[in-house]
């Protein structure tokens, strides 16, 4: 069995359809570099803030969202609440996968919100966040949008 890493996890690769395992013949493969403590691989995870007028900042989260990117993910959300930004819109149409560390994320941004002032909405649009929330009962706590237009427009 031939282990390959990349972005911190393992694939196995298979012999072919009725070949048995050569183990000679197989090709060593290499960790991949860790990333910098606290860091994430930059192909899991894109966050992305931009400020908008009257006050509001959008985060834009596209990719992974697990115990390894949670870190960065709330980082962007606490210092745009920290900030003092009047309105927080997470976007999270463009996450592939939302874990249970991305779900305590947003629990404690959206406490923290609360108690800054900061008027905090989710856009979840068709991805696959929308179950997680849903499952988990923050879908019934939490201000979710469809799109960031109609997030941003109240």
């Amino acid at each position: 069995m031939t282990a390959t890493w990349y972005d911190r996890r393992v694939g196995f690769a298979l012999p072919p359809a009725g070949r048995s395992w050569d183990n000679a013949s197989m090709p060593a493969s290499t960790p991949a570099p860790d990333p910098a403590p606290g860091a994430a691989s930059p192909q899991l995870l894109e966050v992305t803030v931009d400020e908008h007028p009257e006050g509001a900042v959008v985060v834009r989260a596209g990719g992974e969202i697990d115990l390894l990117t949670a870190p960065r993910f709330a980082d962007a959300m606490v210092t745009a609440i920290d900030g003092g930004a009047a309105l927080v819109v997470v976007d999270l149409d463009q996450v592939t996968f939302f874990g249970s560390a991305a779900v305590a994320n947003l629990a404690r941004a959206a406490e923290r919100a609360d108690t800054a002032g900061t008027v905090f909405r989710l856009v979840v649009g068709e991805s696959m966040a929308t179950r997680v929330l849903e499952i988990s009962g923050l879908a019934d706590l939490l201000d979710l949008r469809p799109t960031v237009a109609d997030a941003l427009a109240g």
